[in-house]
């Protein structure tokens, strides 16, 4: 079989990358209460270490990437790696995911760089609300952001909402709307216990049974495309939605993802601790060729199921790993 295969069949092709640990906002779910120790410098993969690392990735058949954080706007020289991504052979596309709180800066300069689409986290459409999830008054910037991005054209625009029971759950109908009336794909996903308790958690079919009450009655199923999301579409609506379910219905046996970690980690499953080390081995002279079989072992060893389903814990925060 040509491509990277793990021990299960499952072929991936998607690499996410964290460049960045930091971030602008303070997100409940996201990061501690009791606030964060950011990486040293040194500890983060320097720009040419990443670009060596995805270049092997793409040799191997990974034709997407993804550039995450943190915020992956706050690192300095963003854009010009952006360009040295989109242009390495294999990449197919490069996509970025953003709180948009830079993102009308930004818009223009991400598109010129070769980038083919946005996630942006969104959580709510309340400005209060927004200053209590996020600890900053910026809404309005955000939106700004997302209207800058639709009129260039970096589309289609995924809006990611992190339902939290209690806290935005009441705002389900809202984002859902705002696929009626634009092109956007608005993604409803559960909550993860990374840094909140798992009294957050508001499941799927809770969302849909609120979507029903609020007069969205017809769902129709749309084809994913190997995407983690239940993807669906209301009549004359703009845009779609879609629910993410990593806790009440898990999608292991499709996962076709690798996650890169800020301090050069390989993460082979979002909800497990396993990772494996690759800037002590870059800096020390690893061969090309030795990283090509590191990264396939890694793969080959990607395991079948996630642990925190059944009460396990990350050590990690997301900030640590990338959205």
């Amino acid at each position: 079989m040509n491509g990277l295969y793990d021990s299960v069949g499952r072929r991936i092709h998607y690499l996410r990358v964290a460049v960045t640990d930091r971030c602008n906002f303070r997100c409940q779910y996201c990061m501690p209460s009791e606030g964060v120790k950011w990486m040293e410098h040194n500890d983060i993969l320097r720009y040419e270490e990443i670009l060596r690392i995805i270049t092997a990735f793409a040799s191997l058949g990974v034709d997407k990437v993804r550039i995450t954080g943190g915020e992956p706007l706050v690192r300095k020289g963003i854009i010009g790696f952006l360009h040295k991504v989109t242009a390495i052979p294999g990449i197919k596309e490069v996509a970025v995911t953003t709180n948009g709180s830079m993102l009308e800066e930004y818009a223009s300069l991400l598109k010129e760089a070769g980038v083919k689409r946005i996630n942006v986290s969104l959580d709510t459409l309340d400005p209060e609300r927004f200053k209590q999830i996020t600890g900053h008054d910026a809404l309005y910037r955000v939106l700004a952001g997302i209207k800058k991005a639709q009129e260039i054209g970096l589309t289609p625009i995924k809006l990611n909402m992190v339902v939290m029971n209690g806290i935005n759950s009441d705002e389900i109908a809202d984002f859902a709307n705002l696929a009626i009336n634009n092109p956007y794909q608005v993604r409803f996903i559960e909550y993860m216990p990374f840094a909140l308790e798992r009294k957050y958690l508001f499941a799927a079919d809770k969302m849909k049974q609120q979507l029903l009450k609020a007069g969205f009655g017809k769902l129709i199923p749309e084809m994913s495309n190997h995407s983690p999301a239940q993807i669906y579409r209301f009549p004359q609506a703009q845009g779609s939605i879609g629910f993410i379910t990593p806790i009440s219905q898990h999608f292991c046996s499709s996962c076709n993802r690798i996650r890169l970690t800020p301090d050069g980690n390989l993460k082979p499953c979002l909800l497990s601790n396993q990772e494996y080390s690759l800037r002590e081995r870059l800096r020390a002279g690893i061969s090309d060729q030795k990283l090509l079989d590191t990264i396939k072992q890694v793969i080959w060893n990607k395991p079948k199921e996630c642990d925190l389903r059944n009460g396990g814990k990350s050590k990690r925060g997301m900030h640590r790993i990338g959205g």
